[in-house]
């Protein structure tokens, strides 16, 4: 009986050993996912708050050139008004009025996040309800970042194609959508006959259908520029809350 006794004894001690062996191996196991899921969450914030901070930068410089381009429009809708015959001034706001400069928010490492389910690493809700919206916000508000080209296909019809060239080569803006913007700089446009040019431009005053379309675009830079101030709005606010994590 002692013998039993103390075969019993033995394989309990070797049983709970083993126990106690998988449950240290479990432990160590948790521990090491544990640190490198916090390695990778960090990494993942940090790709997020990069990614972040240039949209907000890329919208600000947006709304300020797209105030510049609805101010232009006004410069136009004012000159239709006058008597006046088109200058330097007056055919550059209306070349600068139909500018475009699209933004599209860099959504690859939140893309990433979903894509591999690493989602669940950003247990902070108001981080994950803040990244959802703004992304959701961005698709929602896509199509109002961008004017329509309605204007622009007038007056780019208007300009001659070799005053248009003089244009872009003395005062560049924004002919590729990659390229950031230089704004509007003072320039010079030698050799352009304005007499001619004001001749080309005189039938608009009578176009009741060139005013509308301008006065629209006019009026859909206002909105645009809204959406993308509520856009740097909602970025600046998950960026908050990246910086308190």
């Amino acid at each position: 009986m002692t013998k039993l006794l103390q075969v019993r004894g033995k394989l309990v001690a070797e049983f709970f050993l083993i126990v106690m062996g998988v449950l240290a191996a479990l432990a160590a196991d948790t521990a090491f996912e544990n640190r490198r899921d916090n390695v990778l969450e960090a990494e993942y914030l940090a790709r997020l708050e990069v990614e972040l901070r240039s949209d907000v930068e890329a919208i600000k410089y947006r709304i300020t050139f797209f105030n510049d381009v609805q101010a232009f429009c006004d410069d136009v809708l004012n000159w239709l008004d006058s008597d006046a015959p088109v200058d330097q001034a007056t055919l550059l706001a209306s070349f600068y009025a139909a500018e475009v400069w699209p933004f599209l928010p860099n959504r690859s490492t939140f893309a990433d996040l979903q894509n591999t389910g690493n989602i669940r690493l950003l247990d902070d809700i108001e981080l994950r309800t803040g990244l959802s919206l703004y992304y959701n916000r961005a698709d929602n508000s896509r199509s109002g970042w961008t004017p329509s080209e309605n204007f622009r296909g007038v007056i780019r019809g208007i300009i001659p194609t070799d005053v248009q060239a003089l244009i872009r080569q003395n005062c560049p803006t924004t002919d590729s959508m990659d390229d950031r913007p230089t704004g509007f700089p003072a320039c010079e446009l030698p050799g352009v006959d304005y007499e001619k040019v004001t001749q080309l431009f005189v039938r608009l005053k009578d176009d009741v259908g060139f005013r509308e379309t301008l006065t629209y675009r006019h009026s859909e830079i206002g909105v645009m520029t809204y959406l993308l101030r509520q856009q740097r709005k909602f970025g600046e606010q998950v960026l908050d809350v990246i910086a308190a994590q």
